[in-house]
């Protein structure tokens, strides 16, 4: 086993053919158990096809099918033209002026569901509804029609065991998987009040900001009533600087503003001057970019090391920074929160015991040039893949007026070596797909099970798998 554990899976499957012994030996399930950490655990690659099993109750056969599946996605996603081997469009709306503004799969669940938000201008309404992927033909199996005033977005829960599945304005929702009919089957569990941008939702854990110059971000717990727990105030900011990203995890807090990174204990202490209202937390500390943000984009990298030695995992940040026209820049900038080495796990969060660094360590630069209004979308995985719609299409369709390209990269993380040669490091590493309109406008992604949906300005989906 020492030996064959260092070969290919396709010599390991070539070595079986060659003796009775080497049969038996390639099919032990202690090999497999060992090629599945060494060769895809450890190496941060996602599994398809687990659907939430435990790897301690599987056979044999088993293991061997998931750690072929997860190298054959991986060698095809990583590929520079990875090879889709279903591309399906569905949902089409009837009503005019219809568009996609959000789309997210729900993470865990058997990677099966995708969640949308078609927004049609006459009449004013916003549809929420929920795809099952998994089947030939995607299925609506949950649909909310939402028209009562401004739409405060979609966030979906990070943590798939919580019963709160998404929050839309201020109300909390579940979906009954089981209901047949489709407008039924989201199911209010609870809501909190005022009028709030909601940004997070993590497990029972709610991460609101309230609007306005000034707006304190609030995280609530939504354990049976809903209460306010703490508000994070940042007396530094000198006007309405808006979130753009969160990273919630045990007694702390990252928030990225447009031009601020700030570190926050969760811990609810007695404010130093009573005050009525939730306890008040200030800034352990924090970064200033020197631009403003665009668009930004941060996922907690996975990393067996780091869940192996109970400490922080890196954490990607992709920036799109804005310009002094009314149009962002050409370039998305990819930044790294690396774990603080002096960080002790278990010890409470402070300024002399923060989990990460303050400063955003630069990794790389990316072109990614998006011509004047046409539409852009980034979307960022939890195993290190970025995905992004721009407008560049030059090699394939030579110099247009129109034209997106559906690319990404896999990010580098402070411990590898990023990439410092221009030729490697500031272009895409994968074109999963070019057209030569500009319909596309968002973008969703699941590693997991190699799947990307593309939401389209007419309200259409497709779905691309590679797995």
């Amino acid at each position: 086993l020492d030996i064959v554990q260092h070969l290919p899976i396709q010599s390991i499957l070539a070595l079986r053919q060659t003796s009775r012994s080497f049969y038996a030996v390639t099919h032990l399930r202690s090999l497999w158990a060992l090629l599945l950490r060494t060769h895809v655990q450890e190496q941060n690659i996602p599994i398809p096809h687990l659907n939430g099993r435990s790897l301690d109750i599987l056979a044999a056969s088993e293991l061997e099918q998931l750690t072929r599946h997860a190298l054959a996605l991986r060698s095809n996603w990583t590929n520079p033209n990875p090879d889709a081997k279903r591309i399906i469009d569905f949902y089409k709306p009837t009503e005019p002026d219809s568009r996609i503004i959000f789309m997210q799969f729900l993470p865990g669940r058997g990677n099966r569901w995708l969640i949308s938000v078609t927004m049609t201008a006459q009449p004013r309404k916003f549809v929420v509804q929920c795809w099952n992927v998994a089947v030939p033909q995607p299925v609506c199996v949950a649909e909310l029609t939402h028209m009562d005033g401004p739409y405060g977005g979609v966030i979906i829960n990070d943590d798939p065991s919580s019963p709160a599945i998404m929050v839309m304005q201020t109300e909390i929702l579940t979906i009954d998987f089981e209901e047949e009919d489709p407008e039924s089957a989201f199911v209010p569990l609870s809501a909190i009040d005022g009028i709030r941008e909601i940004h997070l939702l993590s497990g029972n854990t709610l991460v609101t900001r309230r609007p306005g110059d000034g707006g304190e971000v609030s995280i609530w717990d939504l354990n049976d009533s809903p209460c306010e727990k703490i508000q994070l105030v940042n007396p530094s900011l000198l006007q309405n600087d808006r979130c753009q990203a969160m990273h919630l995890r045990d007694d702390y807090m990252v928030i990225v503003r447009q031009q601020t990174v700030e570190f926050y204990s969760t811990i609810p202490r007695p404010n130093i001057i009573a005050t009525p209202g939730a306890p008040i937390s200030y800034p352990l500390a924090q970064h200033r970019f020197q631009w403003r943000a665009d668009t930004v984009n941060m996922s907690e990298r996975v990393s067996r090391h780091a869940t192996r030695s109970h400490r922080p995992s890196p954490i990607n940040i992709v920036v799109r920074f804005g310009s002094i026209y009314p149009w962002p820049v050409n370039i998305l900038h990819h930044f790294v929160l690396t774990p603080n080495p002096t960080y002790v796990p278990g010890r409470e969060t402070s300024l002399y015991n923060l989990p990460y660094l303050a400063q955003p360590t630069p990794m790389q630069t990316i072109g990614s040039p998006v011509r004047l209004f046409a539409p852009s979308s980034v979307a960022l995985g939890r195993y290190g893949t970025a995905l992004w719609l721009d407008s560049h299409t030059e090699d394939w369709m030579g110099p247009s007026d129109c034209g997106q390209r559906l690319a990404g990269k896999i990010l580098t993380t402070t411990g590898e070596s990023p990439s410092v040669n221009p030729q490697d490091g500031s272009q895409a590493s994968m074109v999963f797909h070019v057209r030569n309109d500009d319909l596309w406008n968002k973008v969703a992604i699941d590693e997991e099970s190699g799947r990307i949906a593309v939401g389209y300005v007419n309200g259409s989906i497709t779905l691309f798998e590679y797995a």
